[in-house]
């Protein structure tokens, strides 16, 4: 009850009470804080710390993450400008990356104006997702930025060549 009105920090005591954990204690737990998006709060909140503390205890009572936990961790790192040890939690997923995760981690590379790495970043996300536009138009960008004309120049040939379009758009102000 307390997991489903938010109230973490109660269903966790409760849950600690518990002697024997059983598959409902346990479903209780997660859907609470799955319910309440612990790791994607911890994300909006700057909550570095205690965003790797529940990934890790997810591993200490044996819960394999899955794409959307990595997804949240890597976006948690980027944000807060720790580029390095998101890509290392990329590279050391045991499921393949997709490229909204690599996504992730071009955005913070972009907020963080590390256009190096961010090209790096780039070239594993057009890997996983070939036909993303946003991931081609962010890589040419990078190159641009660091008056990398002709590879930039080259990016958009091979869009031009693949077939890869960015879309119309529009904004008002």
């Amino acid at each position: 009850m307390y997991a489903k009105c938010g109230q973490l920090d109660k269903s966790r005591k409760i849950f600690d009470a518990i002697k024997e954990k059983d598959a409902i204690s346990w479903n209780v737990m997660i859907s609470g804080y799955g319910m309440h998006g612990v790791l994607s709060a911890c994300t909006h909140a700057g909550l570095v710390r205690e965003g790797k503390c529940f990934f890790d205890r997810m591993r200490n009572y044996a819960l394999s993450p899955n794409l959307k936990h990595y997804s949240c961790m890597v976006d948690l790192l980027g944000r807060s400008g720790n580029l390095h040890e998101a890509e290392d939690l990329v590279l050391s997923m045991p499921i393949a990356p997709d490229g909204g995760i690599w996504g992730s981690l071009l955005s913070a590379c972009k907020i963080h104006n590390n256009a190096e790495f961010g090209i790096r970043v780039a070239k594993h996300a057009i890997e996983a997702d070939p036909e993303n536009e946003g991931y081609y138009v962010m890589i040419a960008d990078l190159y641009l930025s660091l008056g990398r004309w002709e590879e930039a120049e080259n990016v958009r040939a091979k869009m031009k060549e693949m077939g890869v379009r960015t879309r119309a758009g529009w904004s008002t102000v």
